[in-house]
């Protein structure tokens, strides 16, 4: 079997076929006479990094392994951290135990956000006041 391109402790990236990085790991061990790479995640992996160990299907699209690349680490917590605010917003209603005060805080923080970027999806005469 080829030589892997990966060494126990390197930092590596698993990229979704679509959506780019979805995590950070490191390479912890090689098994199966280092055709099996392990993560520091728990993950399986063909020594390659071109799909998962367990996986039986020719036609794979499913996550990859690539060493990690500058900007992988802020796109990951960039995306966590839409995710966290997705989840957060569909839970406000009316009934969320958040005084006005700390809602105001939050549309504060936002809308300052976004007049530093210049990005409002909202026009000038239509925020919230």
């Amino acid at each position: 079997m080829k030589e892997s391109p990966f060494r126990v402790g390197d930092r590596v990236t698993v990229h979704t076929s679509q959506g780019g990085p979805q995590g950070l790991t490191v390479v912890e061990k090689f098994t199966h006479d280092g055709r099996c790479m392990v993560l520091a995640d728990g993950s399986l992996w063909r020594a390659d990094g071109k799909r998962q160990w367990s996986f039986r299907g020719s036609f794979y699209k499913g996550p990859t392994v690539e060493r990690e690349a500058p900007g992988d680490a802020d796109h990951i917590a960039k995306r966590r951290i839409v995710g966290r605010i997705r989840k957060f917003a569909d839970t406000l209603s009316l009934e969320t135990p958040l005084s006005a005060t700390a809602l105001r805080r939050i549309l504060d923080a936002i809308e300052a956000e976004e007049t530093a970027t210049d990005k409002s999806p909202l026009p000038p005469g239509e925020r919230v006041g």
